[in-house]
């Protein structure tokens, strides 16, 4: 959402990401369908799972970002002298 978007606003894929496709359970993300799996339960199982683990791995982005950074190091100048002179 850009910042001068109002919140009043239509998510099209927040609906059921499960589907079934020639008798084989899927679910959608962005990213690609994962499946198939034997059964709609099993498909939402691994749904959950896939959410808790992008919630996961956004707290760790978040954590890591609001660390403050270390200090840049800093490395000897060195100089390039010919020994032939």
């Amino acid at each position: 959402m850009r910042k001068k978007d109002t919140g009043n606003t239509t998510h099209f894929r927040a609906g059921n990401r499960v589907f079934c496709l020639n008798g084989e359970w899927f679910f959608q993300t962005r990213e690609d369908d994962h499946g198939p799996f034997p059964t709609r339960d099993a498909a939402e199982l691994d749904l959950k799972r896939y959410v808790e683990e992008m919630n996961y791995f956004d707290s760790i982005a978040g954590e890591h970002r609001s660390k403050p950074r270390a200090p840049a190091r800093q490395f000897a100048d060195f100089k390039l002298v010919d020994k032939d002179v």
